[in-house]
Parts: structure tokens; C-alpha cells; sequence
């Protein structure tokens, strides 16, 4: 974040160099000094305004951490929903989810997040507009609008982090609901597991996709009306995949939950970094 610093009114500073002639004060030593104060850089070269592209570069800033936000909550949203069920923000004992239907659970912060995330989306374009038309730098027709595109945007963020905050703490992770949609379509998943272990086993691996694709459709077919999933079992049997793994083999392949890659790992050491940063940041608030 930078200022204009004292550059008069068109920014030569030719009236500030007039003040201090014969004071042995310069222009530039004079605005180091008042800007040292503010604790606020000065742009080197300004007219009347500082350029206006600063406020597009900050809201583009808050735009990005909206969209980041926005996305968790749109995610939350979808896996709070049917048939999914597997995450739920906070709900409290009294809390309404809806006016007119009592059963409902509505993820009101969720989608206020989403709400709000669109309107800063948005703003960036009018900072756009302010910096691509400030005419010759001597229009203000960008004053209206700031007064409000500003606070506007430092709070809608402040918002949205605030409510991020409270979901992400008291978000409720339904591990029956998880383990029903594993066992439902886990298999489907670990087909890709299957299939590099049978060309390992020398089978042909295009003509084994077709086999584990044509299982694999009349298993998803089988889902849609209704019924459990016969994937893990047609596999296990089929005479083609047999040739070159038995059953047994097949199915401890189909068993998604050991098909986790290097996933584990990377999440614990992401926390850790996470985790590590947390003093950092708070020496720097206190600071």
C-alpha cells in the first residue's frame, strides 16, 4: 500500500518547492518525513491522485480470498445435501432452518458466505473502470463509488472470514454417512487400482478396461434402480480378470479405503505447516 505523498496538486510540487525556498528543506526529504509519519510509502511519481490501479490490485486481493472462501462453503453446501449427508455446518439446539418447513437444516452460513462472495467477485470491475478511466488523472468521477466499493469490500471479506471461521470449527463430519457412500461406491474408485495391477500381471490393459468398463456400467445401471452395487463381486468372478488374478486378490484391490496414495502424509504436513505459521502470525498482530 502506497500514498500520493506531497506531490501538489497536479504532481510537480512546484508550490511545495516554493514554500520552502531558502529553508534548505527539499521537496522529496519534506514528503519522506510526513510519510514516515503515516508509516504509508509514497508512489514516486503521481498527479492529483494516487493511481487508482491500487485499489483494483486490493480488491482483486479480496476477490481472491472470497473466491477461496466461497468455494469451501459451496463444497460444504453440496456435501451437507442428500444423497451425500457427509458434512454439516454447526446447528444449534433452537436454530430454525427454515420458516415453513421445521425438518430443514439449512447451511444459512454456508450459503451467506456464497451470498456475500459474489458481491466482492463483482467489485474488482468497478476499481477497473476507476484506474482505465481516470481521464488524464483529473476526473473524480470515482469518488461516489469508492466511498462505498471500499468499506464495502473490507467488510464483506471481514465477514465471510469471520462466519469460514465459525463453520470450520464447529463443522460436524458424518463418518456413518462416509462409509455408506464408500461402501456404495468406493469399488467403482478402486477399478483404477485393479486395472494397473492386471497389466502388471501381464494381461492386455485396453482390453481389461472394456472388461472393468462394461462391469462397471452395469453395476452404476443397477445403483440407479435401487439395488446394492454387484461391482466388487462381478469382478471378483469375472473368468477374463481370473486368468490373471484370482478372487481374493481382486477384492482386497476393490477395497478403497487401503487406496489412499500418499494422501495421508501430505495432510498431516500440511496441518503441521499450518500449524507452525499460527505464532508467526500472531508475533506479526502483536507487532
Amino acid at each position: 500500500m502506497r500514498g500520493k505523498g506531497l506531490k501538489g496538486a497536479v504532481g510537480t510540487g512546484a508550490s511545495y518547492a516554493e514554500l520552502l525556498a531558502g529553508t534548505g528543506v527539499t521537496v522529496d526529504a519534506l514528503e519522506a518525513r510526513v510519510m514516515a509519519a503515516l508509516d504509508l510509502p509514497a508512489f514516486p511519481v503521481a498527479t492529483q491522485t494516487y493511481p487508482r490501479k491500487q485499489d483494483w490490485l486490493v480488491l482483486n486481493a479480496l476477490a481472491g480470498l472470497a473466491g477461496s472462501l466461497y468455494k469451501l462453503a459451496f463444497d460444504l453446501r453440496v456435501l451437507q445435501s442428500l444423497p451425500f449427508g457427509e458434512w454439516a455446518e454447526p446447528f444449534g439446539h433452537a436454530q430454525v432452518g427454515s420458516s415453513t418447513m421445521p425438518f430443514k437444516r439449512n447451511p444459512i452460513g454456508a450459503e451467506n458466505i456464497d451470498s456475500l462472495g459474489r458481491m466482492v467477485a463483482a467489485l474488482p470491475r468497478v476499481a477497473w473502470d476507476n484506474a482505465a478511466h481516470a481521464l488524464l488523472e483529473r476526473t473524480l468521477d470515482d469518488k461516489a463509488n469508492r466511498r462505498a466499493l471500499l468499506p464495502q469490500a473490507f467488510l464483506a471479506a471481514d465477514e465471510m472470514l469471520s462466519v469460514a471461521v465459525r463453520l470450520v470449527r464447529g463443522l460436524q463430519v458424518n463418518t456413518r454417512a462416509i462409509a455408506d457412500n464408500l461402501a456404495r461406491y468406493g469399488a467403482f474408485a478402486a477399478t483404477e487400482r485393479l486395472l494397473m495391477a492386471l497389466g502388471r500381471a501381464g494381461a492386455d490393459r485396453q482390453h481389461m478396461h472394456e472388461v472393468i468398463r462394461r462391469q462397471s456400467m452395469a453395476a452404476w445401471a443397477a445403483l440407479e434402480n435401487g439395488h446394492a452395487s454387484p461391482l466388487r463381486d462381478a469382478l471378483t468372478r469375472d473368468p477374463e480378470i481370473n486368468r490373471y488374478l484370482d478372487a481374493g486378490a481382486v477384492s482386497a484391490l476393490l477395497d478403497v479405503e487401503n487406496y489412499l496414495g500418499h494422501a495421508p502424509q501430505r495432510a498431516r504436513a500440511f496441518a503441521q505447516t499450518i500449524h507452525a505459521a499460527l505464532p508467526m502470525r500472531a508475533a506479526q498482530q502483536g507487532a
